[in-house]
């Protein structure tokens, strides 16, 4: 049987982000904000701004990439 994921929530709030949120088509529903998840209501009320922290989707992409073999 296959491990199931924990859910991603929002650190402050604890909004779930189901898998289908995390998709590319609905990128900008999570934000990485130092070093921790949040929804964009949350990350508003902190003092960040949506436009210039990395979504959820972008910061596992990042993860994800192989780093150069110089």
């Amino acid at each position: 049987m296959a491990k199931k994921n924990q859910p991603i929530k929002c650190t402050k709030c604890n909004l779930e982000f189901p898998e289908s949120v995390l998709s590319e088509e609905h990128k900008n529903k999570a934000f990485v904000w130092d070093d921790t998840v949040l929804c964009k209501d949350c990350l508003v009320m902190m003092g960040g701004d949506p436009n210039s922290v990395s979504t959820l989707w972008d910061f596992q992409k990042q993860k994800k990439a192989k780093p150069h073999d110089w």
